[in-house]
């Protein structure tokens, strides 16, 4: 492989609209807010902003797998063992994750529902 080659066999100098290799830590910090706080038994978890979570963790999410999302969104690995051994209901998970979407100030309500047919647009 050339020096001037990316891994793809993609010329380095080529132009791209968005070099995600050139993220700065600046870029990334302005773009991603501090993490939520939540307090739990009495100990304090840090979970990554939401800006942050990553597609598998978006996956697990609307899985309702509560555990992998956590572990994607928990870096740190005694705060989540205390997730995990809390074994949380979902009213406290759903208080967690309507505070994480506040924090990044995303629309956390539910999309908006489909109506398969209606007066209007009724075939005659």
């Amino acid at each position: 492989m050339s020096a001037d080659l990316h891994p793809a066999g993609e010329p380095e100098d080529e132009d791209v609209d968005v070099d995600l290799d050139l993220i700065s830590d600046v870029l990334r910090t302005e773009a991603v807010g501090d993490p939520t706080t939540v307090r739990i038994d009495g100990k304090v978890i840090h979970v990554t902003h939401a800006n942050d979570w990553s597609t598998s963790a978006m996956r697990a999410a609307s899985r309702g797998d509560w555990d992998d999302w956590a572990r994607e969104v928990i870096p740190d690995d005694a705060e989540f063992q205390i997730w995990v051994g809390a074994d949380l209901h979902n009213y406290q998970i759903e208080a967690v994750f309507a505070q994480c979407g506040r924090k990044a100030r995303l629309n956390q309500g539910k999309s908006q529902k489909s109506y398969g047919s209606s007066r209007r647009s009724r075939r005659r």
